[in-house]
């Protein structure tokens, strides 16, 4: 107006008031899509229904249902116009699954609507994801969604694919790609590095290798370098709003930096390297002995009994922190088995630590884990990474655990036992502790066979019932015990017992039967290491 009247033009105030002046109700001054005063004409519900008494009338019955269709769709649409919508911030993740706030994100008039039309049992979600799609439709351009952002976004995580997203969206499930890449780079130039723990909260971090795009046909534009999380204990209560912002590469890129920071060796401790003799677990804690053989002793009395594992969640009980909280940091550009780039995570890791005055902590797998160790032993006592406390992955130690049992079993007939049941190939694999869950399970059986054959070596009066009366269908015991065998009816109440929670673990080591059993099969073991040594010549 400026260009057309010059001087003269009204102020953007006046010409605000003056319009608002003449209009009144009918028009409504809004901010969209970042310009500001903008001016929308509504209908408000008086109006519509004037216009609705004063048509003419007529006998069809079918114009006179399509009029009230038209009529009930004006005044939904009004409402939905009429309702003020936040553009600005994106939903909370628990906004998003929330009932309550999706329900009320909708208007009177259209939540009336969907609860006549959806009226099944468990439908408050469906009505509210459909009013929401209802709304997005109506005004694509002047709202965002809850459950459309959220189901856009956790369709990204979930698959990455764009093709999905954006067919969802040209269907009205879920917001478009476009909107949902914007919602990432938000929040990720929102938080950058930061994280947000309390003093009662634990903190950890863990790098390893990250690969993307591998499979082109000549090899280049991939990824492959070191990616870092933090992992937070219990879990963080995030409750931080994400503005909708317009973000650059050089905006991510300035909160999402990590510096390089060049190794170059100068000692070499590591072959002063000695490990210290690990602390007995029995002198820190004393575990239930009883229970263990009381497992051993009464699962071949019961025709199903849980796995070792499956035991012990029935009957320990105790305190946990819960979940964890998982954060991803940025990640580094450079072969992750170069020592810089170990270096320069241990850098950052150490400063992240620091920044929160906990204890700097990170986990590796074996080859990085070697590295690391090789780098923090080598740094003098003033380094700012000499305290960094170097984990060996959790998995990996389980593979060097297995694969220590496999040597120190070697030529002992494991790996003949093992082959009964899996291939030749696999029993080499679990051995060397490459098949990790294949070789847990084998060991399993293994001890199970094993401590079976002590248990009938230690009460020799379990006898197996080769009676005929066995030939019903109902479930029979596998040790049928003689007049002086031990009583398997109290073995079997006791486990009973121990799994419904009535008899603490601790209180099983108590017990005058275990005790007399526990004894019992100590005796038969020495006996048979006895008749081993005489075998091979020894004299006791």
């Amino acid at each position: 107006m400026r260009e057309l009247c010059g001087d003269n033009a009204y102020s953007t105030v006046y010409m605000k008031k003056r319009v608002i002046e003449h209009f009144g109700g009918r028009v409504t001054v809004t901010e969209f899509n970042g310009k500001h005063n903008v001016i929308t004409f509504k209908s408000n519900a008086d109006a519509i229904l004037h216009a609705f008494y004063r048509r003419n009338g007529t006998n069809d019955s079918e114009s006179e249902k399509r009029m009230i269709i038209k009529t009930a769709a004006k005044l939904i649409f009004n409402d939905i116009k009429s309702d003020k919508y936040q553009k600005e911030i994106y939903p909370s993740s628990s906004e998003v699954m929330s009932s309550d706030f999706n329900m009320k994100f909708l208007p009177n008039s259209l939540q009336l609507l969907l609860i006549e039309l959806v009226s099944s049992k468990k439908s408050e979600k469906k009505i509210c994801s459909i009013g929401q799609a209802i709304i997005q439709a109506a005004i694509p351009k002047g709202v965002i969604a809850p459950l459309q952002i959220g189901l856009g976004v956790q369709l990204h995580h979930q698959f990455g694919s764009k093709f999905l997203i954006e067919t969802l969206h040209t269907l009205g499930f879920c917001s478009s790609y476009h909107e949902v890449q914007k919602f990432e780079t938000s929040a990720a130039s929102v938080y950058g590095t930061t994280i947000q723990k309390s003093s009662d909260q634990f903190m950890q971090f863990v790098a390893d290798n990250v690969d993307h795009n591998t499979g082109t046909l000549d090899g280049f534009n991939t990824f492959h370098g070191m990616g870092i999380i933090a992992a937070v204990t219990p879990v963080i209560e995030n409750k931080r709003a994400i503005p909708r912002v317009t973000t650059t590469n050089e905006d991510l890129i300035a909160v999402g930096k990590i510096n390089i920071h060049q190794y170059k060796q100068t000692l070499n401790t590591m072959e002063l390297l000695k490990f210290k003799k690990l602390v007995d677990v029995y002198d820190t804690y004393q575990p239930p002995k009883g229970l263990d053989f009381l497992i051993q002793l009464a699962r071949p009395l019961r025709l199903q009994s849980p796995g070792w594992s499956g035991i012990m969640q029935m009957v320990q009980s105790g305190n946990h922190p819960g979940k964890s909280s998982v954060i991803f940091m940025p990640m580094i550009d450079i072969s992750p088995g170069d020592m810089s780039c170990i270096y320069s995570t241990l850098k950052f890791v150490a400063l992240q630590c620091r920044s929160h005055s906990t204890t700097q902590v990170i986990t590796f797998d074996q080859p990085l884990y070697w590295k690391a160790l090789n780098i923090i032993m080598n740094e003098s006592e003033e380094s700012e990474i000499k305290n960094v406390v170097v984990r060996l992955g959790g998995f990996h130690t389980e593979m060097s655990f297995l694969g220590s049992i496999g040597r120190l079993m070697e030529n002992s007939g494991l790996a003949e036992i093992l082959g009964t049941i899996y291939a030749a190939n696999t029993v080499g694999h679990m051995l060397t502790g490459k098949a990790v869950s294949r070789a847990v399970r084998g060991h399993f059986l293994v001890h199970d066979v094993l401590y079976t054959l002590l248990i009938e070596k230690a009460f020799p009066q379990l006898q197996q019932d080769n009676s005929d009366d066995n030939n019903n269908n109902e479930p029979i015991d596998e040790f049928i015990p003689n007049a002086n065998s031990v009583d398997v009816d109290t073995v079997r109440e006791l486990f009973e017992k121990v799994l419904s929670k009535e008899l603490l673990p601790d209180e099983v080591n108590e017990n005058h039967l275990i005790k007399t059993c526990t004894l019992n099969s100590k005796m038969q073991r020495r006996r048979i290491k006895i008749a081993e040594l005489h075998n091979f010549g020894c004299n006791i």
